[in-house]
């Protein structure tokens, strides 16, 4: 049987832990306050390809070109994105492909990714059809960690499959985050033209918390704009043969 003295260091140790429990669990979960927001709109990122030396044999696809951007603050970004093509036997319908790679890391433990939106928006001559990465056909996952769930989201103007969303399930502070949608493009022509200019827009809205307290953090917000062009061109001279 336990002794009076036993019974009281139990409990004692008991409480001890539940505040100790307590304590880490209102560090994690801070009040926040509306912060500063960010903007960014970068160069355009140019393709180009004569679509005369394209392919029609499937997933014989050839390079168009690779971008990617750096960026250091509170958060470390690296985004990066190689697009490649191929066309149909008629060389009216070209298929462009990429995957979109998005790598986020928090300076330090006082930050936390709360939300990232990534959107794949068309703007002229070109669709988009899902970029969602699909696992095991459901149009959701969670990161390795557990602590992100990614989604279909929807945004005005756009179809659903336009856009995903990573959003934080627990405290993240110092954790980083990587998704890489792939962005299946179409583009239509015809021989009557030579030149096809298709504009896409790539967004990035990334919220936040900078800790500024034990209790309290700062929401802050990320968006960065990436125009792009695919410039498609010789298809006056575009043979029906599917090599090269």
């Amino acid at each position: 049987m336990p002794t009076r003295k036993d019974r009281v260091f139990l409990f004692g140790l008991l409480v001890a832990m539940l505040l100790v429990y307590s304590a880490d669990w209102l560090h994690g979960r801070t009040v926040s306050s509306p912060g500063e927001t960010s903007e960014a709109v970068l160069d355009t990122w140019n393709f180009e390809a004569n679509v005369s030396n394209l392919s029609c044999i499937i997933e014989h696809w050839k390079p168009l070109g690779f971008y990617s951007f750096r960026s250091r603050g509170d958060l470390f970004i690296e985004l990066s994105y190689s697009a490649e093509a191929m066309r149909n036997v008629g060389c009216d319908d070209f298929l462009i492909s990429g995957d979109f790679t998005i790598h986020l890391m928090p300076r330090n433990g006082s930050i936390a990714i709360r939300k990232v939106l990534f959107v794949a928006e068309n703007v002229s001559n070109v669709s988009v059809d899902p970029i969602f990465p699909k696992r095991e056909g459901v149009m959701y996952f969670k990161t390795a960690d557990g602590r992100f769930e990614v989604t279909e989201a929807y945004v005005p103007g756009l179809e659903i499959w336009q856009a995903i969303r990573a959003e934080a399930l627990k405290p993240t502070w110092g954790d980083p985050l990587d998704i890489t949608p792939v962005i299946p493009l179409d583009v239509r022509g015809s021989r009557n033209v030579k030149v096809i200019e298709a504009r896409m827009r790539f967004r990035l809205e990334i919220e936040y918390l900078l800790r500024t307290g034990f209790l309290k953090s700062e929401k802050r917000r990320i968006e960065i704009e990436i125009p792009a062009v695919y410039l498609l061109y010789g298809l006056d001279n575009c043979p029906y043969e599917c090599e090269p």
